[in-house]
């Protein structure tokens, strides 16, 4: 004869287990929401940042002291929320800066740029199917000639 105890037991625990994990799942999903809502948030900030950097820089008038420091405000706030992929080519971005401080190639600069967006948007979920390689037709409602800088 089975041990009563066992055949009561056994269900209870099982019961616990399911509900631990369950609670785990929902305190997950709650995190990975919150989160995914501050991404929006500070990514939002990015595009309007790269927006104002190309609007000021058709003019001409472009302080590359100020606009850099706004990146690197940015940078400190988005580190904790970005994926790798973002905080790769943001990395890259900077890095192609540091490269070519007095000699800024314009093609390159666009290109880093929208593969940065690109990544923002893979991050949240959103399709990139027809952005270009490096999410250039992100680019290009916002620049009268971005043909002239993709191939």
């Amino acid at each position: 004869m089975e041990n009563p105890w066992i055949t009561v037991s056994l269900p209870l625990i099982g019961a616990a287990i399911g509900y631990m994990v369950k609670q785990f799942i929902e305190r997950r999903k709650e995190l990975l929401s919150e989160v995914n809502k501050e991404r929006r948030d500070l990514y939002q900030k990015f595009v309007d940042l790269m927006i104002e950097i190309l609007t000021i820089n058709k003019s001409g008038n472009v302080n590359y002291e100020k606009e850099t420091a706004k990146l690197y405000d940015f940078y400190k706030k988005y580190i904790l929320y970005a994926s790798p992929s973002v905080i790769i080519a943001f990395s890259d971005y900077f890095q192609m800066l540091y490269r070519n401080e007095s000699n800024q190639d314009q093609k390159s600069h666009l290109k880093m740029l929208s593969r940065i967006m690109l990544e923002m948007r893979k991050d949240l979920g959103l399709s990139n199917r027809g952005m270009g390689k490096n999410g250039e037709k992100l680019l290009r409602a916002l620049i009268k000639d971005i043909d002239e800088y993709f191939d």
